[in-house]
């Protein structure tokens, strides 16, 4: 089979689940699409750039926020504040990358944690405006795009764009760059790459779909938590990019598929679902150590 007809038959499969599929089902395939989009932003970071933040789950969940607060606070309707929270996002990553992008190592993946950590707290503390540990609440698009099917195609067709300029991004000459920075920096620097700077631009951009990824998931649940930008969240994307394989640009698609599914699975069987979980992804990555993408290409 090839390629293209691959890809033909994934598109026409998505398209078709919510004709298919009950209520439930299409908020896990909502799942599936938002969190492929979270884990290649993360990738675009680690399997691209080289940095590893540990706070990355800070742009997701200020995204969700910025929806929730312009919509509850601020009385925007919520397809025009999802439209504005991935400029919240890319703001507060270029905030955040002044600090982190020179550094490397566990120093940026300790910084960005740092920053992530800072942003809960507040959210966390910041009742009249974040709802604190209750959340918001109430975030239901009117009408009939908030009906399942209509919040699934909206997610899809807002994914689909945004991975298709992640890709061409990743596959331009400034992913190029990107990539031998990686490789070595001090090299890349001789020959005239801006390293810093394709960092920096890259943690924004990262920053921003994040955001977008957080915003969107924040619609289809109605509602948003705190939790979010806990330090467990972080957590959630490096494991679907492992899982499914950080060499390729469709790796963390695949795994953040494989994640959702085991977990949505495993939680209507056992209340030790995370116990499982994380024995069949350690299982998974041992046999598989370049991932699931990996596996199949060699």
């Amino acid at each position: 089979m090839s390629a293209r007809l691959a890809l033909i038959l994934i598109a026409a499969s998505a398209l078709l689940i919510p004709a298919f599929a009950g209520p439930f089902w299409v908020f896990v395939a909502i799942e599936v699409v938002v969190f492929a989009l979270y884990a290649v932003t993360f990738n675009l970071l680690f399997g691209f750039g080289g940095m590893l933040p540990f706070g990355h789950a800070a742009f997701f969940g200020l995204g969700a926020y910025a929806v929730a607060v312009l919509v509850k606070k601020a009385a925007w309707h919520p397809l025009l504040a999802l439209g504005a929270a991935p400029f919240v996002c890319a703001a507060a990553a270029a905030f955040v990358a002044l600090f982190c992008v020179r550094l490397t190592g566990i120093y940026l993946g300790m910084l960005s944690f740092s920053f992530q950590m800072l942003l809960y707290t507040v959210i966390f503390k910041w009742y009249s405006l974040t709802g604190g540990d209750d959340g918001l609440s109430g975030l239901g698009i009117p009408g009939l795009l908030g009906t399942p099917a209509a919040l699934y195609y909206l997610s899809l067709a807002v994914v689909t764009v945004s991975l298709l300029f992640l890709w061409r991004l990743a596959h331009s000459p400034f992913g190029k760059a990107l990539q031998a920075a990686k490789s070595n920096a001090q090299k890349s620097a001789a020959i005239g790459i801006n390293v810093a700077l394709h960092r920096g631009i890259t943690f924004v951009v990262a920053g921003a779909f994040a955001g977008l990824a957080g915003a969107l998931f924040a619609l289809a649940n109605q509602s948003v938590f705190p939790g979010w930008l806990n330090w467990t969240a972080s957590a959630v994307p490096i494991v679907m990019t492992v899982l499914g394989g950080m060499h390729s640009f469709v790796g963390p698609i695949i795994g953040s598929a494989v994640y959702v599914v085991l977990q949505t699975v495993l939680t209507g069987y056992t209340e030790y679902w995370a116990l499982i979980l994380g024995a069949l992804v350690i299982g998974i990555v041992m046999l598989m150590p370049e991932g699931i993408m990996g596996y199949f290409r060699g």
